[in-house]
């Protein structure tokens, strides 16, 4: 599960990366000085030295690259490869990042980030000049297009792949699936965010892996939601909100993209529905959130928390530090089956251990107690990412236990870049079932991002 994305952003910050909408290729940062139209702050940045291994600068550009999730490029590269950055690729890196990881996905502002743009803010400047400039070339191509307020993202995944069952006599044949998704966030004040997550595809078992999406290339909305901030706190509401869109703890820095997840009980059976939450973001990484969502809250004969619907109430708390944090997350809820009730506790926790340079540790615990003489359920994770070259190797192992049914579970995939916003990902899992039904998957997933 990815870390919680706060909004609780400084106007001024969001002033200054909001136009910055050109990538790093976009612009030619050898020739910046030609358009900059800035003699004193080309003059004032040339004294400087280049960006290099040991500035804090330099850490502060590694940090900054993965806690925001930079797409991969030429110079997220040069930072593994332990590479100089001039300080105009420094900054273009900086608007890339935050311009992406802010505004897309709804986080704040690290101090680290904050002092990252002071440092560069000349150079950004200067690129933002170029930007401008652009912009007004092309303006007769903007009218009737998104506002400008508004940021368009989303992706494509093949999932090509085949399960072997061979102990009860199956085995599946090679098959093909797909899922697509677009995001659309809007900002009205600059702190605020709406957004808008549509997704479809035709994910089916037993090749469903933790990309799969349905709908049979009907286009749904999956989320639709609307957050501000209010002092320390960001509060979400709307229409359609996902359990999981209000969950602050982290309790698992695993990529988690392939099969397994490490909350199958507190976060993976999601409820959607109306609801309201309220997020808190502390600056010494501490951080809680609390939220209410009525899975039948669309339906009038329900209504929103009523006696009859189907609610869940979810809460959490945690930490994120430099290399480590962790967190605990509390859901409980009702569940409806013709006319009868059963709610249910979920109780999950996780640490997660990511020294500078060593492979990321993650441990997870979950946990679904029902109401009434169904058994109880739990499942342990422990997965580990490890940065090889240009991608990422990861591993997991999960042992689940349904009260019926024993289940061991295993995945091992390479997540490889092969252009900006284009990966392929090769794994394999297996399930071992104490039934003696085990299944052996072998899978490649491509991925595109825009």
């Amino acid at each position: 599960m990815k870390l919680f994305q706060r909004l609780l952003v400084a106007p001024a910050a969001l002033g200054l990366l909001s136009p910055l909408a050109a990538s790093a290729t976009e612009v030619n940062l050898d020739n910046v000085a030609d358009f900059a139209g800035s003699p004193a702050a080309v003059a004032t940045s040339a004294q400087f030295s280049d960006v290099a291994p040991g500035d804090w600068a330099y850490t502060a550009l590694q940090n900054l690259s993965e806690s925001y999730g930079c797409v991969d490029n030429a110079y997220t590269q040069n930072l593994k490869n332990g590479q100089s950055l001039t300080r105009y690729e420094a900054a273009a890196l900086v608007n890339a990042c935050l311009d992406s990881g802010l505004t897309a996905s709804n986080s704040g502002l690290s101090p680290e980030a904050a002092r990252l743009t002071n440092e560069f803010a000349s150079e950004m400047a200067i690129l933002k000049g170029r930007v401008d400039g652009l912009e007004t070339r092309v303006n007769e191509f903007q009218a009737g297009q998104f506002s400008s307020t508004t940021k368009l993202s989303g992706g494509a995944v093949f999932t090509l792949g085949a399960v072997d069952q061979g102990d009860d006599g199956t085995t599946e044949q090679t098959a093909m699936q797909y899922a697509f998704n677009l995001d659309l966030n809007s900002s009205f004040t600059g702190e605020d965010n709406l957004y808008v997550g549509i997704e479809t595809g035709n994910a089916a078992d037993p090749l469903e892996m933790d990309s799969a999406a349905t709908g049979d290339g009907t286009l749904n909305v999956h989320a639709l939601h609307y957050t501000f901030p209010v002092g320390d706190f960001s509060i979400t509401a709307g229409p359609l909100i996902d359990q999981e869109d209000i969950v602050s703890a982290t309790v698992s820095t695993y990529s988690d993209s392939f099969r397994l997840a490490g909350q199958p009980y507190s976060l993976e059976n999601i409820e959607s529905g109306p609801g309201v939450g309220i997020v808190y973001s502390g600056a010494s990484g501490f951080n809680a959130s609390l939220a209410a969502i009525a899975d039948d809250g669309e339906d009038a004969d329900l209504g929103l928390f009523a006696e009859e619907g189907d609610d869940v109430i979810t809460a959490s708390i945690g930490f994120d530090g430099d290399i480590f944090g962790g967190g605990i997350i509390y859901a409980t809820g009702d569940e409806h089956d013709n006319d009868s009730a059963d709610g249910y506790d979920s109780f999950g926790y996780g640490i997660y251990f990511a020294p500078e340079g060593l492979p990321t540790f993650n441990l997870s615990y979950d946990t679904k107690d029902p109401e009434g003489s169904a058994e109880e359920s739990d499942s342990w994770m422990f997965a580990i990412d490890y940065g090889i070259g240009a991608g990422t190797l990861s591993a997991a192992y999960q042992s689940t236990d349904d009260g019926t049914n024993d289940l061991n579970s295993y995945e091992l995939y390479y997540d490889y870049p092969i252009a900006d916003g284009f990966s392929v990902k090769p794994g394999v899992f297996i399930e071992e079932q104490a039934s003696g039904d085990d299944h052996t998957g072998v899978v490649v997933e491509t991925t595109f991002s825009f």
